[in-house]
Formats: C-alpha cells, structure tokens, sequence
C-alpha cells in the first residue's frame, strides 16, 4: 500500500510482525502521542526495517498493565524500508543503529524518512 500524504512522521514504533495489523489490538505509542500524529514502525526481528506508517486517531492513554497506547490506521508498506538502508543513510543511521524502545525523530531524520517513504 503507499503511503497516504500525511504529517512528517514524529517517533519510531518497534513491533514485532504479528503486531502489524490493521487495526491493531493494543498499538503501543508515546506519551504525548495525540490524535493526527504519525509515527513509522520498525518490525523488529530477522529482514527488520521500516515495514509500516501509523496515523493516530485518538490521544495516547494509560494501558491497565503499563504503557501508552492510542487509536490508529495502520498503513502497511509495500516494500518496506530495510534496516541496512536506514543504517547506510547519514541522517538516519544514528537514529535507527541502536534502537532500544520507542523514540521520538529528531527533524532533520524525519523529514529525510519521510522522502524516502513518498518516492
């Protein structure tokens, strides 16, 4: 599916390929995630790379078991972004070479995702 025109993407989701659904059951997010945010999804595991765009719908909330999550449409990538491409990138390498958790995308890396993304 491409990518629908959208926001500047402001934070990396990791998610594991059985989260990549549309919708969702429980999508993780940031705290001050609100509603008309776009964030990308790392898939994390063997062939990891940018593999999905989230648009959320709704402001993030407290999960009963910890954790934030918030409303949203998945936009699952034809072909997804892999991780060797994002680490070859000069501005998005550092953002994507140690990922731990969730992040927010600082500008310059976000706008260059972006690009990529819309070709």
């Amino acid at each position: 599916m491409p990518v629908p025109a959208g926001p500047v993407p402001t934070s990396i989701l990791l998610w594991n390929a059985e989260e990549l659904l549309d919708p969702p059951t429980a999508p993780c997010c940031l705290r001050p995630t609100r509603a008309g945010d776009r964030a990308v999804v790392y898939r994390t595991g063997p062939g990891g790379g940018v593999a999905a765009v989230v648009d959320f719908t709704g402001d993030a909330v407290q999960r009963p078991d910890g954790g934030r999550f918030a409303a949203c449409v998945v936009h699952l990538l034809d072909d997804p972004l892999p991780r060797a491409a994002l680490l070859a990138d000069d501005l998005l390498g550092p953002v994507f070479r140690h990922l731990r958790g969730r992040r927010r995308i600082p500008g310059p890396a976000a706008r260059r995702l972006e690009q990529l993304l819309t070709r």
